[in-house]
């Protein structure tokens, strides 16, 4: 929903925001104003780039053309409200041959405080309320009483900028409200939220007339994991199960069992698969005792596993064995049919909805209608409000694309790793799988966010050759301590989350044939069990996780302090921390041609140095990105000697096309988020007068042709530049 407009600043003689929009693209999130430095004697008094703007902050730079070392101030306006305000650093000039350059000092708006939070919804409430457009704007005041003003979210609907700015959708109505107290109260403190974890259970544990058809009398999923063998020397084949034994789902005392064992460790309930088929369902017996019986007596909601069944348990047409045939003459009949188990006093509501998962959403037709339909029959029938969320499958990620209230994610299709080559695990011929890295992939997920609603999502390890056999996708090195890891990480991503009442959900309770389960087994025990304890009850990281030198570089900041308080560390280890707590979440489009502060600059200056610690979260040297999408890009610079850094530093990210007759492709985009790395000046035992400095950006690389492009940075400081390149390189491939 966050949409922003290129357009020009112009000064403006009253306090009314200047509404001269050009055309608009979505998910642009890169304004530049005017970001030319060169000629400073004509054109616009006012310099700089608006890199984010949403409910979160306002960030980028500005230079006064007439002053260029001059502060300028800035104030976020509502109409007449002033709502916060930020002033820049001093802009620095620097020499670059027979001309100068300035440097561009960084401003940030904090719209996330809860003070900020109150004044801007008082005054949207204002607004709306005299039944005006929003009129939002940033005015940038100079020293010499002058002013401009830039507008923000002047081409959105009034819905559209309450979402943009960070409120709800239902917070909309409630703003229109002038007297209503409780409107848009500050953002709950997000350590006071008490995150959920619900688990998928798979109900295929006992047996029933068309498995024996399909498979054979008496065919459950321990026939799979019971016959599962290692299919190369580091596969951690088979497991067993341990305390529970080879259970049947319907007897209530083993149900009784699961419940007793989830609330011991701190699990709030599960999820269940729903296998319906146009009225027909499958598996339904567990569902059907829990009502009867009440075990296991814990909260509950349903996930519709709405594919086809198919011999390859892939939800695939190919050996078809029951196909959804998909209508909204069917479909609707669905939310009647589960009624039942909706109106049940343990089923999970989500801040006063009822939420439904729905597995794929994207095969439905008419989705749109047939959940209007849904929502209209839910409060007939005395369900109240739903929560309709779509898993994250597919990569149909987005729920406002499939017409949802909100995404779960569904590891491992939200994880991003690199496939292991199979000579690496010594893999016989016969096995023609695929093998990935768990803690790559937990890697991945650390501090990841979304610009829609969503329900962080884990998964304790992935392994469906109970399945497949040698055709099985294997996550290799998964473990307790890296789950752990990733847990608390979904904790914290949780907590942030728009949701009052938060949920991290877990693949799975019992998905053993996948290889994705929770409960005791003959390999590890209780270990992830008491990983999901600890991280519920709050207790401080393991010491099994504070003594791994793979894990350390996944912790927060306070648990890595944490873990060189109580283990003795080489700071070796700290040199690749990957900050996941920092990440720079404002979008820039990538510049053709080279910053003219690249003239004179100084190549790969003695003692120079620049690591990309990784890119989209990937260590490779060469790491190919698909330019649709967003590139996060982390790393740290040593300008080397004859380098003079100051307060004052600005530099870009160049990308130097490896085609040396194409050189007419370089781009660059400018590096906002500099950090300084003690970690790294201790390790390399740096001297006083040396400076190591992190950086990280997000940029979109949409207007890049396909092509390799090596990775390079230009640091500008007071009086000395310094150009430095890097083994590192991204493919753009479409």
């Amino acid at each position: 929903m966050n949409k922003n407009v290129e357009r020009s600043v112009k000064d403006a003689k009253d306090a009314q925001p200047v509404t001269s929009p050009l055309a608009q693209e979505d998910n642009l999130q890169s304004l530049f104003l005017d970001p030319d430095l060169s000629d400073l004697e004509s054109g616009a008094r006012l310099r700089g780039a608006i890199l984010e703007y949403s409910g979160r902050q306002i960030s980028g730079w500005i230079v006064d053309g007439r002053s260029p070392a001059a502060s300028v101030n800035l104030s976020l306006f509502v109409g007449s409200h002033a709502i916060e305000e930020a002033r820049t650093g001093r802009a620095a000039p620097a020499g670059i041959g027979s001309r100068k350059a300035i440097g561009r000092p960084g401003f940030r708006i904090d719209l996330a405080n809860p003070g900020a939070r109150r004044r801007l919804a008082r005054a949207l409430r204002n607004t709306l309320a005299d039944g005006d457009q929003p009129q939002l704007y940033l005015r940038v005041s100079l020293d010499d009483g002058e002013y401009f003003e830039i507008p923000l979210f002047d081409n959105l609907a009034p819905d559209e900028v309450i979402v943009a700015l960070g409120f709800s959708s239902t917070d909309y109505s409630d703003l229109l409200i002038p007297n209503n107290n409780g409107v848009v109260a500050p953002p709950a403190d997000p350590a006071d939220k008490q995150v959920r974890n619900v688990c998928f259970y798979l109900p295929q544990f006992h047996s029933f007339a068309e498995n024996d058809r399909w498979w054979g009398p008496g065919f459950t999923e321990w026939t799979n994991v019971s016959r599962m063998r290692p299919q190369f020397p580091a596969h951690q084949s088979p497991w067993l199960p341990a305390d529970l034994g080879f259970y049947d789902a319907r007897l209530t005392e083993t149900r009784r069992q699961q419940a007793d064992l989830a609330r011991r460790y701190g699990i709030h309930g599960f999820c269940y698969y729903v296998y319906w088929f146009q009225g027909r369902r499958l598996l339904e017996r567990p569902l059907e005792l829990l009502l009867e019986d009440g075990e296991p007596n814990l909260p509950f909601c349903i996930c519709w596993a709405n594919e086809n069944w198919s011999r390859r348990w892939d939800g695939s047409d190919a050996e078809l064995l029951l196909g959804q045939s998909h209508s909204l003459e069917d479909d609707v009949r669905f939310i009647d049919d589960m009624a039942e188990l909706l109106l049940d006093e343990r089923y999970i509501t989500v801040d006063g909805r009822k939420i439904i998962l729905i597995y794929r959403p994207s095969l439905l037709p008419d989705k749109q209608r047939l959940f209007e339909v849904w929502r209209a029959r839910a409060m007939e029938l005395g369900i109240g409000e739903i929560l309709i969320c779509n898993a994250m499958t597919f990569g149909e990620f987005d729920p406002r694309d499939v017409s949802c209230d909100a995404a779960v994610e569904f590891p491992p299709h939200t994880v991003s790793t690199m496939e292991l080559p199979l000579s690496d695990m010594e893999a016989p011929a016969a096995f023609t799988g695929k093998v990935y890295d768990y803690v790559d992939a937990v890697r991945s997920s650390l501090g990841k966010t979304y610009d829609f609603p969503y329900f962080p999502a884990v998964m304790p390890r992935w392994d469906n050759t109970p399945r497949k056999g040698s055709r099985g996708h294997v996550f290799n090195r998964s473990s307790p301590e890296a789950f752990e890891v990733w847990l608390r990480d979904a904790t914290r991503r949780a907590r942030n989350s728009a949701f009052a009442e938060p949920i991290v959900f877990i693949n799975s309770w019992n998905e053993w044939a996948e290889g994705a389960h929770l409960e005791p087994d003959s390999r590890y025990g209780r270990a992830f069990l008491e990983a999901v304890r600890r991280v519920a009850s709050s207790e401080p990281i393991s010491i099994q996780v504070r003594s791994n030198p793979e894990l350390l570089d996944c912790l927060s900041r306070q648990e890595l302090e944490q873990a060189m308080k109580e283990t003795t560390t080489h700071v070796e280890l700290l040199a690749n921390l990957h900050r996941s707590e920092m990440v720079y979440s404002g979008l820039q489009h990538t510049r053709n041609g080279i910053p003219a502060e690249m003239e004179g600059a100084s190549e790969n200056l003695a003692g120079s140095l620049l690591v990309i610690e990784n890119i989209n979260s990937q260590t490779g040297e060469r790491v190919v990105v698909d330019p649709r999408s967003g590139i996060l890009v982390r790393g740290w610079v040593c300008p080397g000697g004859g380098f003079e850094a100051g307060r004052q530093r600005m530099g870009f990210l160049i990308l130097v096309s490896s085609n040396p007759e194409k050189q007419d492709q370089n781009s660059y985009c400018l590096i906002v988020d500099w950090h300084e790395r003690l970690d790294v000046k201790e390790y390399m035992r740096a001297e006083s007068k040396d400076c190591y400095f992190g950086f990280q950006l997000s940029f979109l690389a949409r207007d890049i042709p396909d092509g390799e492009y090596r990775l390079a940075v230009l640091e500008v400081g007071e009086g000395s530049r310094a150009f430095i390149m890097s083994s590192h390189s991204i493919i753009v491939r479409r």
